[in-house]
């Protein structure tokens, strides 16, 4: 069976990235937050993005971060060395501002609900019933052999990002830091 983790930013050790709002919806007409995590349907222009001081104060700045819960944000060093295997998966986006030597990657391949196993899927519920988040995520033999490396899943409307064990090593093993990974 598959490992198949959900991907969050480490906001404990390292600094968190924004993107200037303003600038945004300045430059780029049509943009949509909830486009992101399957390909764009609006032209992308660089906005100004930074990194702040987390919550507990780092001004670490990691190697690959994440926004807006379904996308990366790369230096240099990650980019090139994910670059091969990213490539296939979605798009790098240029970034302006405090952090123009980084890029956003948005991840453009979605799976849909058809590669789950219900019997292998579980979810978290909020104390009033509604849906929270996947605590097991479970695919069906077809979409074993079929998944990326990286991507997101209709189920959640692609508000997350999940990785397998391949995509998780690759970050390990070249000491990129910034992500934390829960296996689900």
């Amino acid at each position: 069976m598959m490992s198949i983790y959900r991907i969050s930013h480490n906001i404990e050790d390292f600094m968190f990235f924004t993107i200037d709002d303003l600038d945004v919806y300045d430059k780029m007409e049509g943009f949509d937050i909830d486009g992101f995590g399957q390909p764009l349907t609006f032209s992308w222009v660089a906005p100004k993005a930074e990194f702040i001081p987390s919550d507990s104060g780092s001004e670490v700045k990691p190697d690959i971060s994440q926004w807006n819960g379904s996308d990366l944000i790369l230096n240099l060093t990650a980019k090139q060395t994910l670059e091969p295997v990213l490539n296939k998966l979605g798009e790098f986006l240029p970034l302006a501002g405090a952090c123009k030597d980084h890029w956003m990657f948005n991840p453009a391949t979605r799976m849909g609900n058809d590669i789950i196993d219900p019997d292998k899927t579980t979810s978290a519920y909020f104390d009033d019933g509604s849906w929270e988040r996947l605590e097991s995520l479970g695919f069906n033999e077809r979409a074993e052999q079929l998944a990326p490396c990286l991507f997101t899943i209709d189920i959640d409307r692609g508000v997350n990002l999940y990785c397998t064990e391949d995509f998780k090593t690759a970050i390990e093993k070249n000491n990129l830091q910034g992500l934390n990974f829960v296996k689900i």
